[in-house]
């Protein structure tokens, strides 16, 4: 009895043992199958997939044991763990729609009237009976180009690539018209005159298709534009050498050639003496027609000539009077100009006619000198001096005018509005930063006004300068250069008092000497 028992305990150990290994490998196979379908899907490397297959591994061993356990809890938890495995796995699948796998296409694209469709086997389309053609990267993406809204076009390269350098996909799809020629388009879709569907190319057709561009390009027949000049026929066999065709206006056109009209389509006839005839008799109904009308346009062209000489005649006549009226407003125009040039025009402008006013005139004659600028300025627009010499005048009349005037002189660079400007931002608005902004861009336009203005201010202490006396003898100088007056003046005087200011100095340095050898004198004693 003993033995038996022992033999029985010995096959349950080991029907147990067989049972659990039976049992590990389906939950192993299992997970292995989840692994290889998400590797597959997201293109993992062998590590993540190896760890995906453990972890699944053991979460359907340790879910599929409690699912045995006497505990309801632990039941109720490997439910839920195998059915979260299965819900999150499907998941992950669903989160990409998988085209190609690295074996090759798993599906296949049907062109429809409407849209283009996916399918998962190659073969026939049910509902339609079209070919469902391989899926392939390529296609992929011309077919994201349809469905972006473009459509197929004509390719009229005699040198297209038909096919894919990297896989040898077809990249051209054609179809053949009703004289059996190939016409190649560089999409998928269906032919926009026949409405037949395009196909994809392949190596036989674009051989095809090769063959049939030599023949084309060899033979284009050419238009001739003088067939008289060019012979209708062979001189040593007498056979026809020019085809023509006739448009729907019975005019002829001649090649030299057989071939077909680019614009109709219509095929050459062969030319013929009755063809000749009849359009040797159109050009000379033409040159007939040409011929009287080329006589009425002589005449027409006489008695326009006569009709233009007497008009001519009136027009010099209407001019001579124009002219004279004009010259005469141009003299009225003028003397306003000069009115304003003499009345209002500064001194120190570079851009004067005249010798010009100082200010206190000019502050005298303002109204009459307001009046002859106004009119200067509307007769003139384009001249600026007369805007400036209003400007000038309107100080006395309107200062607002004057302001807006001088700040559209100095935005288009005029000199001598610089200082004008400058001189209102300084007292009027006692804004002195931008005022010596002005002076200083004046100054670099030569303006001698500005120069001057600038130097009174570093005397008041508005501007500082590493060497004031050297700046204000260099602007007073190059003022005086530019004629103003008061500026050589004031260089003169600045002159001197540089010069005193050195004597002075040396005097001062020789009695310092002499006091520094008196004291070292005393010193030794």
């Amino acid at each position: 009895m003993t033995q038996i028992a022992i033999v029985i305990v010995a096959c349950i150990l080991v029907g147990g043992l067989f049972f659990w290994l039976c049992n590990e490998l389906v939950y192993y196979y299992l997970a292995r199958s989840y692994a290889e379908e998400l590797a597959d899907a997201y293109d993992l490397n062998r590590g993540i997939t190896r760890a995906i297959l453990w972890a699944s591994f053991a979460a359907i061993a340790i879910c599929t044991g409690f699912l045995f356990s006497f505990s309801k809890q632990k039941r109720r938890i490997g439910y839920a763990g195998l059915l979260s495995l299965l819900i999150g796995h499907s998941l992950l699948l669903g989160r990409i729609e998988t085209n190609f796998s690295k074996s090759g296409a798993e599906k296949c694209y049907v062109v429809t009237r409407t849209s283009i469709k996916t399918l998962n086997r190659i073969g026939i389309d049910p509902e339609t009976g079209r070919e469902c053609r391989p899926l392939t990267p390529q296609i992929a993406e011309k077919i994201a180009e349809y469905r972006g809204g473009h459509r197929p076009k004509q390719i009229t390269s005699t040198d297209p690539t038909f096919f894919d350098p990297t896989t040898g996909e077809p990249v051209v799809w054609y179809s053949k018209n009703t004289r059996d020629q190939i016409e190649l388009f560089d999409l998928m879709g269906f032919h926009p005159q026949t409405g037949e569907e395009l196909i994809p190319i392949t190596r036989p057709i674009v051989e095809t298709w090769k063959q049939q561009a030599a023949k084309i390009i060899r033979r284009v027949p050419v238009r001739v534009d003088d067939p008289e000049k060019f012979g209708f026929f062979e001189p040593t066999t007498g056979s026809a050498k020019v085809w023509y065709w006739r448009g729907a206006t019975g005019d002829y056109e001649f090649y030299d050639g057989p071939g077909f009209h680019p614009r109709s389509g219509d095929q050459f006839q062969i030319v013929t003496r009755d063809v000749i005839a009849e359009w040797r008799r159109q050009q000379e109904a033409v040159a007939a027609k040409r011929r009287a009308e080329q006589e009425q346009r002589e005449k027409e062209a006489r008695e326009r000539a006569e009709r233009e000489a007497q008009q001519a005649r009136e027009a010099a006549e209407r001019e001579r009077l124009a002219k004279e009226a004009a010259a005469e407003a141009l003299r009225q125009q003028q003397q306003s100009a000069n009115e304003c040039d003499r009345l209002a025009a500064n001194p120190t402008d570079v851009r004067k006619t005249g010798d010009g006013v100082s200010f206190d005139l000019l502050k005298r004659q303002a109204d009459q000198a307001f009046d002859a600028c106004i009119r200067a300025a509307q007769t003139f627009p384009s001249e600026l001096r007369y805007q400036y010499q209003l400007g000038r005048a309107a100080q006395f009349k309107d200062k607002k005018q004057a302001f807006d005037i001088f700040t559209r002189l100095v935005q288009a660079n005029y000199a001598a509005a610089f200082d004008n400007l400058g001189g209102m931002y300084l007292y009027e608005r006692k804004d002195a930063a931008t005022a010596i902004q002005l002076f200083k861009r004046g100054s670099a336009l030569d303006d001698a006004d500005s120069m001057v203005s600038l130097v009174d201010l570093i005397d008041k202490g508005l501007v500082q300068t590493p060497d004031p006396e050297q700046t204000k003898l260099a602007l007073l100088n190059r003022a005086g250069q530019l004629g103003h007056s008061g500026a050589q003046r004031g260089y003169e005087l600045e002159l001197q008092k540089a010069n005193q200011a050195r004597i002075n100095q040396v005097n001062q340095q020789q009695m310092m000497q002499l006091f520094g050898a008196f004291v070292q004198g005393v010193a030794r004693r």
